[in-house]
């Protein structure tokens, strides 16, 4: 890239705020499993939306590709540039909180704010944002909006998406959509906002956001419930929502590979079971705080067991053993890591199918690779599942990965014949691009239309989602 356009954007950001040398770059061109791993002329990391505006002024000039990142915690691929004519925009020192607001109850912050730091401002201030995830401490509030992210909360208070009340934008031309209105309702025409959640950086920056807060639960109800099979767990699932007011807000289900992982690599983890098939992690969380809550949902629990639905159930009686429960849930991912090479698959398909799926994978698994691991976990109460196939202890990984495509593409068309989804949570970035072609003609027609109209020259993020 020519030395001037470089000049250009560091008199923009400052020579503190622009990386021109690899091996100082190489944390943002890599992912964190390390399966992506790209090139950049520089990373830039702009302070304020008028400095993105202007460093996407110049990235138009010259038709210079700009790959946007948050907390680079994706895992399809979507937030990482692979070309030394690209430039990539992290938006870490946009992390301010700009509001908030306690009477419509939301806040404003910048994309670059971590989720963890985000959900601590809300409870400093008697709020609660309900968005959850295993990587809540590294990902960003902007990447989390620009892939739609789901999470454990999904089953209560939605997606993303529906608790994103107004963005601020700058497209490709480096005009600034100040769309931060704190509105439930706005019916002015074409919904704006959703055309950008979602679209992983491809339409233009989401600098800042207004999103919904929540009132701050005063009590959580934490337990583990040991099931004979998938299907029990969903019947046990609606039992619960029938039979009990207090908000169920989390039903995770986990398989025993995924538990025996993490308690072999995890330090101060353990089952609460000494054998089981699957377990399912249950959370409510109330308003208020009462015994009497907590015996309904004890007895909630004591009449699943009586109708043979669940085998046994632990009940947590502090914080602490709560915040221990929520380890095993949130470490499967990093103790997976630690057992060698990992085919992902993050599918949803409606819940009457779920027991289907999850047997059915299985057997495709074990037909192709013998000796493969299955580490099953996921949102049951959404229909997403994470069927993870860890390698066989003795292979070799490359040999192993070297099966991915041909055992992915039996996974999806399982999933696709069951009327699903092959991307529940993760977006489509690079991994999935070949999936939308195939499974997804009219939509991509009809996206590659939006691409075009609001990015006319294929500037940002190129090469993802969708060729153009």
């Amino acid at each position: 890239m020519k030395k001037e356009i470089l000049n250009k954007i560091q008199k923009v950001v400052g020579k503190s705020n622009i990386i021109l040398q690899e091996d100082d770059m190489h944390n943002y061109l890599t992912e964190w499993r390390g399966v992506y791993s790209g090139k950049a002329a520089a990373v830039i990391k702009p302070k304020s939306t008028n400095e993105v505006s202007r460093v996407l002024k110049i990235a138009y000039e010259y038709n210079i590709p700009i790959i946007t990142q948050g907390g680079n915690t994706g895992l399809v691929g979507g937030q990482i540039p692979f070309d030394k004519n690209h430039l990539l925009l992290s938006l870490e020192k946009l992390n301010k909180v700009r509001e908030v607001n306690n009477i419509d109850r939301s806040i404003t912050a910048e994309a670059g704010i971590k989720l963890s730091e985000l959900q601590n401002i809300c409870m400093k201030n008697n709020l609660f944002f309900p968005l959850s995830l295993a990587s809540e401490g590294s990902c960003t509030i902007g990447g989390n909006i620009a892939t739609n992210a789901g999470g454990v909360g999904v089953l209560y208070y939605g997606n993303t998406r529906e608790l994103v009340l107004g963005l601020e934008v700058v497209l490709p031309d480096g005009k600034i959509i100040n769309n931060l209105q704190a509105l439930v309702k706005d019916n002015t025409g074409y919904s704006i906002k959703n055309l950008f959640i979602g679209s992983e950086g491809t339409l233009g920056v989401i600098t800042a956001a207004t999103v919904k807060a929540f009132p701050q639960p005063k009590e959580k109800y934490t337990a583990f419930l040991k099931i004979n099979s998938p299907n029990k767990s969903i019947k046990a699932l609606r039992i619960i929502q029938e039979s009990i007011s207090t908000p169920l807000t989390a039903f995770e289900l986990m398989n025993n590979r995924s538990i025996q992982f993490v308690i072999r690599h995890i330090p101060k983890t353990f089952a609460p079971f000494s054998k089981f098939k699957w377990m399912v992690l249950v959370e409510f969380s109330s308003l208020e705080s009462s015994d009497l809550e907590k015996e309904r949902i004890e007895k909630t629990l004591n009449g699943l067991i009586d109708l043979g639905l669940v085998e046994d159930a632990v009940l947590s009686n502090s914080k602490s053993q709560s915040k221990n429960m929520w380890k095993l849930r949130e470490s499967i991912s990093e103790a997976q890591k630690k057992e060698g090479g990992s085919i992902k698959n993050d599918i949803s398909v409606p819940i009457k199918f779920i027991n289907k799926f999850i047997h059915d994978a299985t057997s495709i698994s074990k037909k192709n690779i013998p000796d493969s691991r299955c580490v099953i976990f996921g949102h049951i109460g959404d229909g997403n599942i994470h069927f993870n196939i860890s390698q066989p202890p003795k292979a070799e990984k490359q040999e192993f990965l070297k099966k991915e495509n041909h055992l992915r593409k039996k996974i999806v068309e399982l999933t696709m014949s069951l009327d699903g989804s092959f991307s529940a949570e993760h977006g489509i970035g690079l991994a999935r691009k070949g999936d939308l072609k195939k499974y997804k003609k009219d939509k991509l027609i009809l996206m590659k239309g939006i691409k075009e109209s609001i990015d006319k020259k294929n500037i940002m993020n190129p090469g993802k989602i969708f060729d153009y």
